[in-house]
Order: structure tokens, then sequence, then C-alpha cells
């Protein structure tokens, strides 16, 4: 008796995934990206392989798609008036398609590589064997079975892949395992006339030796490269604006400072997809996509010994950008060389972003996954800073000049994650960092554009009854000529209609003396 049922081709659940998705409370249309891959069946671009962080959307587009192509299945009103239907080339491939589909996971990783492909291989073959009986002569090899099939009927294949690095995160320094895995993909998809489309998901890009990749023929999308494809994995700014307009239960500028800033190259940067349903259906911004996998991830790569990998952390915690080479990452969690090549990991799992050569902190729910992490591994001075990040605002908002300064003072001493803390750039860090706990009641902006100049930090209140903060630094100078600036140059103009006071922070540091000096005043406006 033949098997009732499919492991991985033309299963008849296939749509089942993107049903669900639909009928969830927060659904964006991004079914465009079918006409973007319909372009690429059964041409030399046909081998597309996209990573992006966990739960980026990376699923839900494979999901997508087996409902589309899968022979068999009638998911047309799956996509009743969403954006696919208006592509020239949407009902030439509606589920007219032999389609494999598998989650790498399931199969990948768990044990010795060529028993997985084994036991992969012999699943699949039952697959075919059942749809196209008396062609196989019961071989056990599965580009051949694939081949014959080819031959014999003209029938070709769409392969959907999520998940296929799983062995490369789940069995990290197998080398030997690793380069069997991909010496087996190569078989399976290189130059085979039985593909239509092979097209793969994972968090890494396709993984590097010295002599090149055996995959070569994929054309990838990262995050850092994310090409044509950017606009489908995330929200956009407009697509988070209208799920506000539905639900008006948060601002676009509260979604904006914590799930936003992930540059997509060309194209508008996006928000993270997971944090930004959850946050709407609970109807509250905090970390929801770092609790979906630990904060033991982060930690391992940041602890690092790679010389400036620390003080590049921290500045990038404090909100800059940090220059950073993102073209030596091997594409794997092992590897690693220098601090360029950790961070440019980072980048691909999530953690920062990249901008015309420099990395930076995406967002506010990332920032906090970082400075738990810091905290949590007491790392030297920064954690201090944070520890005394809220008594240094209630200070300033107090007008206490004396302990913000004292405050200041007692973390120079020892300031280990920077090479030179003399000097201003840094101290600007510095100051960042320790006004890290300002985030909860204020907008910070630093060095912004504000009366007839660029202050060095504004504080916004996000409600009223707290005053505005302006704050200025200076380095060898005097914080008295601070406060004398913020007035000339009238910085506190800007925060008209969003505060009723204002408090002008002076902050100076004398190198000679390694003295911090703060002087407070507050206006009305």
């Amino acid at each position: 008796m033949r098997q009732p049922y499919y492991y991985f081709l033309n299963r008849n659940r296939n749509g089942d995934g993107f049903s669900e998705l639909k009928s969830s409370e927060i659904f964006v249309d991004k079914t465009g990206l079918i006409e973007e891959i319909n372009r690429k069946i059964s041409t030399k671009e046909k081998w597309i392989c996209v990573s992006k962080p966990r739960r980026f959307g990376k699923t839900t587009a494979v999901e997508m798609l087996a409902a589309y192509y899968t022979k068999g299945n009638h998911s047309e009103p799956l996509f009743q008036g969403l954006n696919a239907m208006e592509g020239k080339t949407f009902y030439k491939h509606l589920n007219a398609h032999n389609v494999i589909y598998v989650n790498f996971s399931d199969y990948f990783g768990k044990g010795p590589v060529s028993r997985e492909i084994e036991a992969f291989s012999s699943r699949m073959i039952k697959d075919l064997d059942h749809a196209f009986p008396g062609i196989l002569e019961d071989t056990t090899d599965l580009a051949l079975s694939l081949d014959m099939i080819c031959q014999a009927t003209e029938e070709k294949f769409i392969f959907l892949i999520d998940e296929w690095d799983s062995i490369f995160r789940l069995r990290r320094g197998r080398e030997e395992e690793h380069e069997e895995f991909l010496e087996f993909l190569r078989t399976l998809f290189k130059d085979k006339s039985y593909l239509e489309l092979v097209y793969m998901t994972g968090i890494l890009p396709i993984k590097k030796y010295s002599t090149g990749s055996a995959l070569n023929m994929f054309r990838e999308y990262t995050m850092l490269e994310p090409r044509r494809l950017a606009s489908y994995f995330g929200f956009t700014g407009s697509e988070v604006a209208k799920l506000c307009g539905k639900q008006n239960r948060l601002t676009l500028e509260e979604l904006k400072e914590w799930y936003d800033g992930y540059d997509m190259g060309d194209k508008e940067a996006v928000y993270n997809p997971k944090s930004v349903a959850e946050a709407l259906t609970e109807g509250k911004c905090c970390d929801y996509w770092n609790k979906t996998g630990g904060y033991s991830e982060l930690e391992e790569y940041i602890t690092k010994d790679f010389d400036g990998l620390g003080e590049a952390v921290t500045r990038m915690l404090a909100g800059e950008a940090v220059e950073v080479n993102v073209f030596g990452f091997s594409n794997d969690l092992d590897s690693f060389q220098n601090k360029d090549e950790v961070i440019t990991a980072l980048i691909h799992l999530g953690y920062l972003t990249s901008e015309g050569g420099k990395v930076r902190i995406p967002n506010r729910e990332i920032a906090e996954e970082f400075a738990n992490s810091v905290k949590k591994l007491s790392w030297g001075t920064v954690t201090e800073l944070l520890r005394q990040s809220r008594e240094l605002l209630a200070a300033t908002c107090n007008r206490e000049a004396d302990r913000v300064a004292a405050l200041l003072e007692s973390v120079h001493d020892d300031m280990h994650e920077f090479k030179e803390y003399n000097n201003e750039h840094t101290l600007k860090c510095v100051i960042h960092l320790a006004y890290y706990a300002a985030q909860d009641a204020y907008r910070l902006r630093f060095e912004e554009n504000a009366g007839k100049g660029v202050a060095d930090c504004l504080m916004y209140p996000k409600r009223r009854g707290i005053p505005g903060i302006v704050l200025e630094l200076k380095y060898n100078r005097s914080a008295e000529e601070a406060v004398e600036q913020i007035r000339r140059k009238e910085y506190a103009r800007e925060m008209t209609g969003a505060a009723d006071n204002v408090l002008l922070v002076g902050i100076n540091y004398d190198k000679s003396s390694k003295r911090h000096q703060c002087v407070i005043e507050e206006i009305h406006l």
C-alpha cells in the first residue's frame, strides 16, 4: 500500500500557514514579493537566499510562497484583495508548480550530518516515487531521482527551504560536517535542469570558505545588501503608520523610538515586525523581540577578546555610530578574527544596523538588551554609569549641580573601556551614557539643530509637568560659558510647546585637574 501522505512534495496543507497569518490581528500585505520571485523562475537568477534576523518575516514569506505555488492547492481565495493579484504573472504561476517545502531545522543540526542527509533524501525519494510511480527503480540518490523524473515526465520542481543554515547555528565548530552539508546542497542544486526555483531563508549569509563557496550560484539578500527585497521583510514606516491608525493605541513616534532604525540601503529604514505586532496587540512598547532569543547570545559576542570591541560597544550604547569593515566576515559564528567580524555578525543577527560604513544600535529595544547584558556582565565603569543614570537625572531635575558633577567625577578615574578619556569626543560619549535612564521620561536628541546653532543634547519631556533639559558640554573651558552659549544661541526655544520650563545644564571637564563642573539654571517659556 502506498503512503497516503507526503513529507515535502506538494503537501495539501501548504496553505495553512499563510491562512493563519491573514487571520491574525496584525496583518501587513507583503504579497508583492510574489511578483519579484516570479521573475526569477526558470532563469539564471532562480537561486535565491534571503538572510534576516529571527522573527523578521522569513518563515511567513516562505509559507506565503508555498500557498501560492503548490500544485493541487486552490489558494486563489487567500489572495483576494491583496497586492499579489495586481502582478502581471499572478495567474501564470498560481498553484502551477511541484513544490518541495521543508524547514531544515527539523532535519539538520541535531545529529551526524551524513545520517541527516540520508534520512532527508530517503523521505524525499519516497515522496517522488509516490507522485511519479515506476520511474525511480530503487535509486537512493536524490539528485539523480529528480533528474530521472524530469527526463521521463518533463516535470520540474521549486524548492522552498526555511532555516537552511540551522546546521551552522546548532552544530557550531563542526567544520567537516559543514562542508559535507554544503557539498550536499551543491550537488542537489548547482546546474540542475530539474529546478525552476530554489528559495532559501536563514539568519546567516551563505558560508564562505577560503576556496570560495559551494553555493556561489545563489543571489543573496542580506541585512547588508537587501537589494530589491528590502521592503518585504520588516515593516516600513508607512505600513506602521497605517497600523497605528487602525489600532489607535500607540503613537507612531513611540513605535519609531522603540522598533525602527534598520537601514535598508536606498529604501526607507524598517521596523522590527515581531515587536510592532506585539506592541500594538498589547498596547505597550517594551522589549518583545529580545524575549525570543535570550541575553546569552548577545553576551557571548560582546565579550569576545578583541582589541577595541568593548570601546566600540560602549560608544554604540551611548548612541554613536562607529566605523566598521563589514567585508571580512566569513559568515559563521566560530572563526572570528577581530572586532569587525564580531560586529558584522551582530548586524546579521539583528542587534546592529549598518549605513555608510558605520554601525549603530538601531533602536531603544536593542539598546535595552545591550544595557541589560552590560549590567549583567558587570562590565567595568559602563555598568556603574548605567546604574547611576537615574540618580544623575534626579539630581539634574532637582538642580543639584554639585551632585551632578560629583556623579560624573566618580566614573572618571576608572574609564577602562576607552583608550583615551581626556578628549571632547569621549566626554560626550560618557555624558550620553550617564543620562541613559532619561529615555523613560524624555526623548533624547544629541547634537540637535536648535535656535541659532547645534545643541549637544536636547531632552524633550514625554509628558507635561516635568522640565525640558538643554545640555551643553565644554572641554577645558567653563560650565558658565556652556550655559551662556545655550542662552545666546536660544537653544531652549526648541522646547516651546513641549515644556513650560527648561533647565539649562552646562558641564565642563578640565583636563589638567581631571575635574567636572556643572551649572544649572532654569527658565520659563
